[in-house]
């Protein structure tokens, strides 16, 4: 279309972050390839604003021009910005510009909240809006390579063209069905969930097995990973290509204190002992110094009440079936079992801040199982109903 621009230079990024902020709502998407990179690397922005029904649509290259301006927009709280299956954005958005999203909606959750479906495609959310069939076919193209192709600029806006005329729609359904609020709860929590970062220090629980390490083995595992994590991060490459992480747990156990204990480990590569060896030794000898305190564990909750949280669970995934919400946006196992736990370990005139009794979780489920560990219901079988099972006055 005629209204099809891409913005190659400074100027041009600075209006066109002036005429996005003043229109009000924007959409917009992201290109990147994160094929051997950390952290991937930004290729395209893309946003449509105005009229829906026949919107502007513009890209930003950021190869060739900085798009700071535009993308800081994600995080201004009057600028109401809307992207499809946001997560991945978000994260890189934070990243690379250190931006987090305001006034965020994003098309999948609202999907999810109306029973269209659980992590629903762009496609076939555009399809069964506005009965539009969308070529995908430069979906994994190489978004870095120039100059990119008809099929990819057409690709890439489509991308937001469609998203910016199905959000009305979207909007006038979560209205309708008194959802709306949830949805933004909903991406608020995305929001800040996917700009935050496990911090260095923290991500020797990321490596697989590390549990099993104790003390000053520990301690050489927190140092060795927080090490890696910078490491990966400074070269944006991921961080088993710099150590496996069966590597660094046989690091850990040995304590190495020279280049020739290091070459004696399996998996640990000549090039990362010449590149990186006296690092690697430094961290060891660091952790080795001070191991991280020992956490108490969680005690195994008793019998009885594993058994409640197998029957909640079951009542949470029936309210969230009635109410055509993908149950996993309702609450986890892991979430009835921290109730649970709280109602037989914990003090029951403080309630916890635990997610089944926040917000909207709370008014579609948490009352519920409230009122069924107090003994004010019961549970029983509804065989006329789709979820199976129905509440009860006790």
């Amino acid at each position: 279309m005629a209204s099809d621009r891409i913005v190659s230079d400074p100027a041009g990024v600075d209006a066109l972050a002036a005429t996005l902020r003043s229109s009000g709502t924007i959409a917009i998407d992201l290109e990147f390839v994160s094929e051997s990179r950390y952290v991937p690397e930004l290729c395209l922005v893309q946003v449509a604003w105005g009229d829906p029904a026949d919107p502007e649509v513009a890209a930003i290259d950021p190869l060739a021009a900085d798009p700071t301006a535009v993308v800081a927009l994600v995080g201004d709280p009057e600028v109401e910005t809307v992207f499809h299956a946001a997560q991945a954005d978000l994260a890189l958005l934070a990243q690379r510009f250190d931006v987090t999203a305001r006034s965020l909606y994003d098309s999948q959750i609202a999907a999810a909240f109306l029973g269209l479906g659980d992590q629903i495609g762009y496609a076939n959310l555009i399809e069964s809006l506005l009965g539009i069939s969308l070529d995908k076919g430069a979906q994994f193209t190489d978004w870095c390579k120039r100059p990119l192709s008809d099929e990819q600029l057409r690709y890439a806006f489509d991308d937001v063209r469609y998203l910016i005329r199905a959000w009305p729609e979207l909007r006038r359904r979560l209205e309708e069905a008194g959802r709306l609020d949830w949805v933004v709860e909903e991406t608020e929590r995305l929001a800040e969930t996917a700009s935050s970062r496990t911090p260095p220090e923290q991500m020797y629980r990321r490596v697989k097995a590390w549990s099993k390490l104790r003390g000053r083995d520990l301690g050489a595992l927190q140092a060795l990973a927080a090490w890696r994590e910078r490491t990966a991060l400074a070269e944006n490459r991921p961080p088993s290509w710099i150590v496996q992480d069966r590597s660094m747990l046989e690091i850990a156990r040995r304590a190495p204190t020279s280049p020739r204990d290091l070459h004696g480990i399996r998996g640990v590569k000549e090039g990362t002992v010449h590149r990186h060896g006296q690092e690697i030794l430094d961290a060891v000898r660091e952790g080795l110094a001070s191991p991280p305190p020992r956490e108490p564990r969680a005690r195994p909750l008793p019998d009885a009440a594993r058994a409640w949280s197998v029957l909640l669970s079951g009542l949470v995934n029936a309210r969230a079936r009635e109410s055509g919400i993908a149950p996993r946006f309702v609450g986890t196992r892991s979430d009835v079992e921290e109730l649970v736990r709280w109602w037989v370990e914990g003090d029951r005139a403080a309630e916890p801040d635990v997610p089944l009794l926040r917000g909207w979780r709370r008014e579609l489920a948490g009352d519920a199982l409230l009122a069924w560990l107090s003994g004010e219901t019961a549970i029983e079988i509804d065989e006329a109903s789709d979820a199976g099972i129905r509440l009860a006055n006790g």
